[in-house]
Order: C-alpha cells, then structure tokens, then sequence
C-alpha cells in the first residue's frame, strides 16, 4: 500500500496492489473521510492487470514536483510457468509519470533495461542513497540479490529535502507533516515509519522544485500539536529542523539522544 498527495490538495490517496486478475487499486481522497475508486481513470488498471503486485510508492522521479509511481511484481507460485496461462512467476517492474491532470502515464517500456528485468518483486523501498538529491529505489527480490535502479538523464529539476526530529513530539517525528510552497507549487507530506512489504523508505522527506530555486513557506505540523514556519529555504539542500529550534546543523539531529 502506497500513501501519496498526487493531486495537490493537501489530502494522501490510496494506492493498494493487488494478485493477478485483479488491479492496482487506486483511491482518490476527496476529503471528508470520501474516497473514490479512480484505477482505470488515473490508468492503473489495465497496466497491472495481469501482475501480482507487491511493493509501490509514490515518489517524484525527475523532481519536477509531481508525484510519479513504480510498483514491483512477482508470482507466489513457480509452477505458473508451466501453466501456460499468460502469467509468470517472474515478472517487470511497472513506473507511471503523472500527468498533472489526475491520471498517470505507463511509461514501464521506455524507462530503461533494468525496469524490464523478470524478478519475483517483493519489497520497495525509496531514499536518496548518495545524498546527490536524485532518490534511488531499492528492490528486494526474493530469489537473489536486491536492486537499486538509480534515474539517469532528462533535465536536472530542483529539489528540497528535510531531516526532522521531534522533542515534545516523538525523536523521529513520526507523523509529522510539511506543506512547502514555492510559487505556485504546494506539496504535502507526512514522515512516516510504514512502507511498502517488509520495508522502509527514507524518513527524510523529498520534495521536487521544478525549476524553482527555493521554497518560499515550509509549514511544519509537529504530533505534539506545535507548528513552525519557516521561509525562504533555498532549493538543493537537505535541511535538519528540530522542533522548537528551527534548522539546526544536521549532527546535533542525529547526535541527539533518545528521551
């Protein structure tokens, strides 16, 4: 299961993998605690049909400030190989750009080799691994090694990233939410501790630019109940906040002892 603001209203969608003959499952938040199924109008369904789907996540691929999505997949069964009904045990990874318009584009056949690659897919997990402001995703494969697929060309976007830590609140912060804008661009995410099958992304939280060089507001709501405002942060840097101290040289962060 995938939690994601794809449309920009400040409210997390639904995403759900599911076994074959059965499709991706993506819920729309409207709000209100009303959600609606929207799998074959974002473009989920038919793509993931034939898939059993494991780990997914929303995640900015290129940074242009728009949630894309990637979803691995494998059988549980070898013997479906032998089965000669059109599904294997051994199955591609899928990735879908968004199309700022409420619907996702399946771009799985033109995002490189490595996503073509049969595997048996379980978890997914998403982080920036070389701190270089591009996020790697890191595949568990059940039958060898993990992967890491790594984004290669297009244009270089700007992006912002942000370390937090909780003092009333929880060390890690967890749940915490940020809303950052930039011009016109308004994102919402929340640090999380849950992650696609037995994995955990990144707890920093990455939010791409587009092509503006800083964020005008980031708005922090901590689970204590306090909320901070910081302004003018320049684009391509990761930033460590504390709660109640603002942004705080990153090792004090991590250095800093659990209460």
């Amino acid at each position: 299961m995938a939690l994601g603001d794809y449309l920009h209203t400040g409210r997390f969608s639904i995403a759900i993998s599911h076994f074959s003959d059965e499709y991706l499952e993506l819920f729309r938040n409207d709000g209100g605690l009303n959600f609606t199924d929207v799998s074959y109008f974002a473009g989920f369904a038919r793509p993931t049909l034939h898939y059993v789907g494991w780990g997914d996540a929303f995640y900015d691929i290129d940074n242009d400030g728009w949630l894309d999505f990637i979803l691995v997949n494998g059988h549980v069964y070898p013997q479906v190989d032998q089965a000669n009904i059109g599904v294997r045990f051994r199955e591609p990874s899928l990735l879908f750009l968004n199309q700022r318009d409420g619907t996702f584009r399946d771009v799985s056949d033109h995002a490189g080799a490595a996503l073509k690659i049969p595997l048996t897919g379980r978890g997914l997990a998403i982080g920036d691994l070389f701190n270089d402001g591009l996020q790697e995703v890191v595949i568990e494969n059940l039958e060898g090694e993990p992967l890491i697929l790594r984004p290669q060309g297009g244009p270089r976007h700007h992006w912002i990233s942000f370390e937090l830590a909780g003092t009333r609140s929880n060390k890690l912060a967890l749940n915490a939410r940020l809303k950052v804008i930039a011009g016109d661009l308004v994102q919402t995410d929340e640090v999380r501790s849950s992650g696609s099958y037995l994995s955990q992304s990144d707890l920093r939280l990455h939010f791409g630019l587009g092509d503006r060089r800083q964020a005008d507001t980031v708005e922090i709501s901590w689970p204590s109940g306090g909320t901070e405002v910081l302004t003018n942060l320049e684009a391509d840097r990761f930033y460590c906040i504390k709660e109640g101290a603002g942004v705080v040289p990153c090792a004090r962060i991590r250095s800093t002892p659990t209460h």
